[in-house]
């Protein structure tokens, strides 16, 4: 029963580190995103009519605010990924004591079962 209760334990953190891995690919992509539109914008005629996307429609806004907000979304995804790659570390490390923790138990066993 304790056996199983590790395992399962382990079973969830490596859960837990996929898709901290998938949120970290995907902030990834939302800062490059973000990056490469700021440099398309940046060298466009400063007079070119630039739209945001709010809901369902476009609204009619400045090359300032949307390179603004552009890098805004870049520097949140760098300050995201940041937090995921701190939390990964600490459920990595909890993942490898709770396989420590599962073979310790299965030595003690075998040895239990030994004598």
């Amino acid at each position: 029963a304790v056996v199983s209760t590790q395992s399962t334990g382990s079973v969830e953190t490596a859960t837990k580190i996929k898709a901290v891995d998938n949120q970290i690919e995907q902030n990834k992509n939302r800062g490059k995103h973000a990056e490469l539109t700021y440099m398309e914008v940046k060298q466009s005629n400063s007079d070119t009519k630039l739209y945001e996307s709010v809901g369902r429609m476009f609204v009619l806004e400045t090359q300032d605010v949307i390179l603004e907000q552009l890098k805004d979304r870049a520097a949140k995804s760098r300050d995201t990924i940041q937090k995921l790659e701190s939390q990964k570390g600490y459920l990595n490390k909890n993942l490898k004591e709770s396989e420590n923790a599962l073979r310790e138990l299965v030595e003690t066993k075998k040895t239990a079962v030994a004598k």
